[in-house]
């Protein structure tokens, strides 16, 4: 699929769908309500997310598909989508946004933490929000739905790294340093940005 077909579906799919919102959002028990009266689902990921799965990826603009992934990807293999849907929400910790709107379900957003062994305090984290679903408070919403359960389970920082020129990453990082504790970044020779968020108990 071109990247261009690729954009033009996001587009069009999000259009139909959602009117965009500032910061005018409220959230209980696991839903997100925008200003513009629209729901989002926050919840565990389990295997039948799948197909949703891979619809979601078919929704990303390639912009967002490099800096979530840090190369072009068209489709998830068997395995790669049994690894991003079948967690123990221990180890490996996952969400997923969904957007309700009337018959319609539509993946919105991904976050995930994934410690590199059972003895560890520390997990990467990782998040993708779909292009049109960006700005109405998900990935803040995301960060901290599993920021409560990693405390849960003993993790107690989240690290990772991403690409220098990914701003919006940048501000929702900053975002979330400001509810648990400052960030400590690190620059790399190559473009990236590696950081640590230490969370608060």
């Amino acid at each position: 699929m071109s990247d261009t077909r690729r954009r033009g579906m996001s587009e069009e799919t999000c259009s139909k769908h959602v009117a965009r919102s500032n910061d005018d959002s409220n959230d209980v028990d696991g839903v997100l309500k925008t200003s513009g009266n629209d729901f989002f689902e926050i919840r565990q990921i389990s295997p039948e997310d799948k197909i949703p799965i891979q619809a979601g990826l078919s929704l990303l603009s390639p912009e967002s598909i490099r800096q979530r992934f840090f190369a072009n990807k068209t489709e998830f293999s068997e395995a790669e989508l049994k690894f991003l849907t079948e967690v123990d929400q221990v180890n490996h910790l996952a969400y997923v946004a969904v957007h309700h709107k009337g018959d319609n379900l539509l993946p919105a957003g991904v976050i995930r933490a994934v410690k590199p062994n059972v003895e560890s305090t520390a997990a990467e984290i990782g998040i993708v929000i779909v292009d049109c679903y960006q700005g109405q408070g998900l990935g803040t919403r995301l960060f901290d739905t599993i920021a409560e359960q990693a405390l849960k389970v003993g993790i107690t920082q989240f690290y990772g790294d991403y690409h220098v020129s990914n701003l919006k990453m940048t501000k929702l990082l900053e975002k979330f340093a400001k509810k648990h504790h400052p960030l400590m970044i690190k620059h790399t020779h190559d473009g990236f940005i590696y950081f640590e968020a230490p969370l608060k108990n």
